[in-house]
């Protein structure tokens, strides 16, 4: 486990970079009094889950002070202002991860981002958590002396049982502060279980020529109100999801087959091969043949080697 400096640019964002693309996550050991440790005011992208190991730690933000005793811990939300100090002699220290909200909510698009992410981000009464009162405080607590563990072990697989724990953690939060959420938040119980009715039908009918219509009168209701549930709950519309999910749906057959680009258009719902290429461009920044050479030069073989073609299935 790392210990770094906190280095900041001039707007005290920290320049740490904490994971990236290929896994969103890192987790440090900060020894506050020590010498070389300089403690200063920062912020960054990603959440933080802090827990003090040895000592107490006084973190403070730009208007409250926490003072976190060994055993305990405290959730800083992504941008919020914090700085750690020790607050006695001796050894000072905590163990923090810090993770990408994606890591929960996967697509941007997704339910889980709008649900139960962004509520989380945009709450301003749930930017600094201290761990130290309450039951389901000291099982994160728990929780991230594990997530400590499985990262110094390193074992085969370790990265999922990370991202699991951090889910774990994250389910607390938001089990724990459902109130202030949904008081914070449009988007209702109910129209989160529509909204998952309505993308299923998607997701089962997406080869097909399908409409607003149709999409609606599978919950059976109107098309407005189709459209009102989806801005609510997805932030896009029911037609922007359906292009998103076939786009996604294309890219398994530009991986895993070797159908050219007008046969892998028919499969996925759209009219044409030009038509197909068009919205694939707008969504993931390139042409699909371009992307598939893509995929196959991380794969290190052509796709027909690897996997079946639809065309003989």
């Amino acid at each position: 486990m790392k210990s770094r400096p906190i280095l900041v640019d001039g707007t005290l964002q920290e320049l740490t970079e904490h994971g990236n693309d290929s896994f969103a996550m890192s987790m440090d050991e900060q020894h506050v009094n020590a010498e070389d440790f300089e403690g200063v005011l920062h912020w960054h992208y990603e959440i933080q889950i802090t827990i003090v190991v040895s000592g107490s730690v006084l973190f403070k933000t730009q208007d409250k002070e926490f003072l976190i005793h060994t055993g305990e811990g405290i959730v800083f939300n992504s941008g919020c202002l914090h700085e750690p100090v020790p607050a006695e002699e001796g050894d000072c220290a905590y163990v923090c991860v810090n993770f990408h909200p994606k890591i929960v909510y996967g697509y941007p698009e997704s339910l889980l981002r709008h649900a139960y992410v962004d509520p989380v981000l945009f709450s301003g009464e749930l930017q600094a958590i201290p761990l130290r009162e309450k039951p389901w405080h000291m099982e994160i607590c728990t929780i991230m002396r594990e997530l400590a563990r499985v990262d110094m072990s390193q074992a085969f697989g370790y990265e999922i049982r990370m991202y699991s724990l951090v889910l774990q953690m994250w389910y607390l939060i938001v089990h724990n502060n459902e109130r202030l959420l949904c008081k914070s938040t449009p988007v209702s119980f109910s129209e989160r279980q529509r909204i998952k009715a309505l993308t299923g039908f998607i997701h089962n009918n997406y080869m097909d020529a399908i409409s607003l219509a149709d999409i609606a009168a599978s919950d059976h209701i109107s098309k407005g109100e189709c459209c009102r549930i989806f801005k609510r709950v997805t932030g896009t519309t029911p037609f922007s999801y359906l292009v998103s999910y076939r786009i996604r749906q294309s890219i398994k057959l530009l991986a895993m087959t070797d159908l050219n680009i007008s046969e892998i258009a028919q499969n996925v719902g759209f009219g044409s091969g030009s038509y197909f290429t068009e919205c694939f461009k707008r969504e993931m920044k390139c042409p699909p043949l371009a992307y598939r050479k893509k995929l196959e030069k991380s794969r290190g073989d052509s796709p027909a080697s690897v996997a079946f073609s639809a065309k003989s299935s």
